[in-house]
């Protein structure tokens, strides 16, 4: 019960929020996509929840700024998942995060993120150890821009967006 209310006290407070650790660098954005490739190594703490490392790159771009281009990012976290399943870390989950990044257009743009944020995912294992993820999130990611302005900003944002990549489950767990 506890966990229910400080996850819709955060809603509330933050009334809107981006998307996963990569972001879209512009203020007021609002609504993103993002689309990326993944490694993550998973740690089995309990039936239902994992720590999960991750790293990776992809794109995100505006749903409201159409006439800006997509950005390219590097990404690495630490997210806290929780599913809903005992002993099954596949399908529906939450989680919290908390990561860094770096994005860029290859040109005149380039920015560094310190991202957190919380996640509603589904996770589908494509093959073993291959995985789908698409989640919808709320972060709010504190910004430095490194080239033009050199402001450092915070906004928040909402993105829909999907992960694919290699996921390794650690499970911990005594085997009989």
């Amino acid at each position: 019960m506890k966990k229910s209310i400080a996850i819709i006290l955060f809603f509330i407070i933050s009334r809107s929020a981006k998307c996963d650790v990569i972001f879209f660098p512009y203020p007021f954005t609002g609504i993103c996509y993002s689309a990326e490739f993944i490694y993550s190594f998973e740690n089995f703490k309990k039936a239902k929840n994992t720590t999960n490392y991750w790293g990776g790159c992809g794109i995100v771009g505006s749903l409201v700024y159409t006439s800006e281009k997509p950005l390219f990012g590097l990404e690495a976290a630490i997210e806290r998942r929780h599913y809903f399943k005992p002993d099954k870390f596949n399908h529906f989950f939450i989680s919290a995060y908390l990561g860094g990044a770096y994005m860029t257009d290859f040109g005149s743009f380039s920015s560094i993120g310190l991202v957190p944020g919380l996640k509603i995912n589904y996770k589908v294992n494509v093959i073993t150890n291959l995985v789908l993820e698409p989640y919808i999130s709320l972060s709010l990611p504190i910004t430095h821009e490194l080239t033009k302005y050199r402001d450092t900003l915070a906004f928040p944002a909402f993105t829909f967006g999907a992960r694919f990549g290699f996921n390794k489950l650690n499970d911990k767990k005594v085997k009989n």
